[in-house]
């Protein structure tokens, strides 16, 4: 990764610049207004992302509070933690994703809430390769 840091100089009026690998943030002067921009990639896959681990946050939760009923909780732990390790990576494997998904709803069995949870969260999974 490059990242580029420069500071201006007093009374410049340069302020601070700091980008790179598609992150960019510029500030103005700390004395006068500032300028703060954001730039992550894609806009609607960042918000796709972000989706999809919520859902999984979702997923957790309901993994706590229906643990005795699921057919293995541990595998759906370990499932669940493999899938927001895929997903936080750089370039998620989709293959890796959809083994690991399978994985999970074998581990969740017959709990319907759990079930529809992974439903949702695998929709929206698939939907960060469309």
């Amino acid at each position: 990764m490059t990242m580029a840091i420069r500071r201006g100089r007093g009374g410049t009026g340069d302020g601070w610049q700091v980008s790179g690998s598609g992150n960019q943030i510029n500030t103005g002067e700390v004395k006068g207004s500032q300028v703060q921009t954001h730039i992550n990639g894609d806009t609607a896959a960042s918000a796709q992302l972000q989706a999809a681990l919520s859902k999984l946050a979702e997923l957790n939760a309901a993994l706590d509070t229906h643990a005795p009923q699921l057919a293995n909780v541990g595998a759906a732990r370990r499932a669940a933690a493999r899938i927001d390790e895929e997903l936080r990576s750089p370039a998620p494997d989709r293959r890796r994703l959809t083994e690991t998904l399978e994985t999970l709803g074998l581990a969740v069995g017959s709990v319907a809430s759990v079930i529809t949870i992974a439903e949702g969260l695998a929709t929206m999974i698939a939907g960060l390769f469309t």
